[in-house]
Parts: structure tokens; C-alpha cells; sequence
């Protein structure tokens, strides 16, 4: 009679980059709001584009939960099966200023919705 040993490993990961919206987009008016009301409104962003017709304020947040399950025979290192999973989600907002600072057009790209833990 033989016995088996099995090998398992299990991998949990979570990363957060950038930081949530900290205001709704909702509250800039295109053709009113300032730049100086979108740094009070926002903070730094995340990146500035400098373009020929104004810049571009971009904010983004993004969230990465994965999670891995692997069993192996722990002589031979034969890999018998392997699960993974992995969920990513971002918010994106643009902000497209003219060349007077104030606000010409705003865009949200919300995807980031509490994640199930894995």
C-alpha cells in the first residue's frame, strides 16, 4: 500500500492604486467651474496633460484582488491542478480645461464597485 503526500499553496494578493474619487463629477459645471475648484473638489491628479487647446486633469483609482490555489505532488513537483482568480476594477476621470483654466468637458469611466473578497 503506497501513500501520497499532496502539496498545496494558496495565494491571496490585494492592491489599491491611486486613491477613491473624493467628490461626484457631477459638481463641476463645463463652461463655469475653475481649475482651482477642481483641486479643492479633487485634489492632485493623477496625471496632467499639457495639449494645444488646454490641459487635462486625469484621476484614476484602481483595485486588484487575486487569489490562487495550486496542488502539486511534492516529490516529483508535478503540478496536478491550479485555480486562479482575479478581479480589476477602476475609476477614471478627465477633466479638459481651456486655455483659460476653466472646465470644457468632463468624463467618468466608474467601474470600481465594492469587490467581493476572494
Amino acid at each position: 500500500m503506497a501513500a501520497t503526500l499532496i502539496a498545496s499553496g494558496c495565494t491571496i494578493g490585494r492592491a489599491y492604486i491611486g486613491a477613491p474619487l473624493r467628490a461626484e463629477p457631477t459638481t463641476l459645471v463645463e463652461g463655469e467651474s475653475t481649475k482651482h475648484e477642481v483641486l479643492q473638489l479633487f485634489g492632485p491628479p493623477t496625471q496632467i496633460l499639457h495639449q494645444t487647446d488646454g490641459d487635462a486633469f486625469v484621476y484614476t483609482y484602481e483595485q486588484y484582488n487575486y487569489s490562487s490555489l495550486r496542488v502539486e505532488d511534492p516529490i516529483t513537483r508535478i503540478n496536478w491542478f491550479t485555480y486562479t482568480r482575479q478581479l480589476e476594477n477602476r475609476d477614471r476621470l478627465v477633466v479638459l480645461f481651456d486655455f483659460t483654466g476653466v472646465v470644457r468637458r468632463v468624463a467618468i469611466d466608474h467601474q470600481v464597485e465594492a469587490m467581493p473578497v476572494l
